[in-house]
């Protein structure tokens, strides 16, 4: 977070008056990310953006509309504001970036190009006033990508290094009606929503400033929070954000990082062991008996351990050589565990003793490139995971020489461990020891069918979200779903 000063500085410094009289009002009035101070009454959540983590970027064009009683303003011309006009509705309007700032074009008949910032703004703030973005087109681009999308408040266009950012400033509370429904269903219990909400103004108020570079304060998408506008809102939610309005959890009297996920799996995480820092003490894991009873609560993922499954996924084997073509026949897969159970390390080895080590959010990645997505309950969902190898109707060996051949008859096979334990094959372990009678050697078995079954669906940390439906069903309160998930917590208004 940039300090106060330094991020006046900045807006100032490059002509982002609207951005530096929210910053000076939002200072005024004490919003210093305190749970004593005020919760900042506004919002400014970035929908069109440069960064790659933005859903919509780089625009060149951006079409839109309104709905209710709007203006525009050309910010740029301060002082004083340049009115360019009332906003009708049913009136065609586009900005399009140009090198020598932004053109405003209504009804197909060009307006005026200005520095900018351009604001669409409301005459008066109203629940029926909503901006419509329909489409962008990527500048340097003759591709129209549609957004449909409406929003509360207002919104604001400003010039960027070769594109425009489109900003929705609306009040904070507003925000949050359309985040909690993206994050948690409409049709979830209400107290379970509640419990959401205050997790998301947190959120919110904790991290205002996080993406105060780039001229707003959060983006829209899960790597700040989830949030679609108005289409997105839903009554329940929106209830949910009004009857615990201005509610934000705290640890010593300071608001938390309230982080949250889908599905504990049945053991919350410590913070430190997903993301780099120090440990928090209202981010301490724990069992989590509600999220094992819910979708999500377990997993299998079963595949092969070379070539191709059921349904056409690489193997094990192969997916490693894709990152590591130094790496040979599977031997072992050895998993290094957090108390809770997650996986902290998994070392896979070959026939000839080469090793991978990955880290076990990564190596289930390989299978699923994000957690975020949800494909079925036989998909890898997170790295809280075990291993089981199963062997067919044969075994296949890999001799001194490098040789492999396939051995059937697996009960005239028997094995001596290192330690000189003898015991049958067709326990399936990966490194075994065979003798035909006069002479021992160590034999590779290679595992035909590998099965993780694993646990819960994100990173374990703070809030499960479904865990808190369970609760909720039991009859907990949203102020018990909190103080269960964050350890030593306070609810301040």
């Amino acid at each position: 977070m940039l300090p106060m000063s330094k991020a006046l500085k900045y807006a100032i410094k490059k002509g982002t008056i609207a951005l530096a009289l929210m910053l000076c009002a939002s200072f005024l009035s004490g919003n210093t990310g305190s749970a004593e101070a005020a919760i900042p009454k506004t919002i400014r959540i970035g929908v069109i953006a440069s960064t790659g983590k933005a859903a919509y970027k780089n625009a060149g064009i951006v079409k839109f509309t309104v709905q209710g009683n709007y203006q525009v303003i050309d910010a740029g011309a301060l002082p004083p504001l340049n009115v360019l006009g009332d906003m009708e509705e049913g009136s065609s309007w586009q900005v399009a970036y140009l090198t020598t700032g932004i053109q405003v074009i209504r009804d197909g008949q060009p307006l005026i190009i200005t520095p900018g910032p351009i604001v669409i703004q409301e005459k008066s703030h109203s629940g029926s006033n909503l901006v419509v973005l329909q489409s962008y087109t990527p500048n340097g681009s003759t591709t129209e990508t549609a957004i449909n999308k409406r929003y509360r408040g207002n919104m604001e266009f400003k010039l960027g290094s070769g594109y425009l950012t489109g900003i929705n400033d609306l009040p904070l509370e507003e925000y949050l009606y359309g985040v909690v429904p993206r994050e948690m269903s409409n049709n979830w219990p209400i107290e379970a929503l509640k419990a959401q909400a205050l997790a998301a103004r947190t959120y919110a108020v904790v991290n205002y400033n996080k993406r105060i570079a780039l001229g707003f304060n959060l983006l829209d998408t899960p790597d700040d929070q989830a949030y679609g506008g108005y289409d997105s809102e839903g009554a329940q939610a929106t209830q949910a954000v009004q009857e615990t309005q201005g509610e934000i959890i705290t640890y010593r009297g300071e608001p938390i990082s309230a982080v949250y996920h889908s599905n504990s799996g049945g053991h919350t995480e410590d913070n430190e062991n997903v993301w780099s820092g120090p440990a928090l003490p209202y981010l301490r894991g724990k069992p989590d008996p509600y999220s094992l009873k819910c979708k999500f609560g377990s997993w299998t993922y079963e595949t092969v351990a070379t070539g191709t499954d059921a349904l056409g996924r690489l193997g094990v084997q192969d997916k490693l050589r894709q990152i590591d073509p130094n790496f040979g026949t599977l031997a072992d897969i050895e998993l290094i565990k957090y108390p809770s159970g997650r996986v902290k390390k998994i070392v896979i080895t070959d026939s000839a003793g080469y090793t991978i080590e990955k880290t076990g959010s990564e190596f289930g990645k390989l299978f699923n490139p994000s957690f975020y997505t949800y494909l079925n309950e036989q998909s890898f969902m997170s790295n809280f995971f075990s291993v089981e190898f199963l062997q067919q109707n044969s075994l296949t060996v890999v001799d001194a020489a490098g040789n492999t051949r396939s051995v059937t008859g697996q009960s005239g096979l028997m094995a001596v461990s290192g330690d000189g334990t003898v015991s049958s094959l067709d326990g399936g372990s990966a490194g075994v020891y065979g003798t035909d009678g006069t002479n021992t050697v160590k034999l590779t078995v290679f595992p035909e069918q590998i099965v993780f079954k694993g646990h819960g669906w994100g990173h374990g940390v703070g809030m499960s979200q479904w865990g808190a439906y369970q609760m909720a069903k039991e009859g907990k309160t949203y102020r018990d779903i909190i103080t269960f998930y964050y350890t030593g917590v306070e609810i301040s208004k």
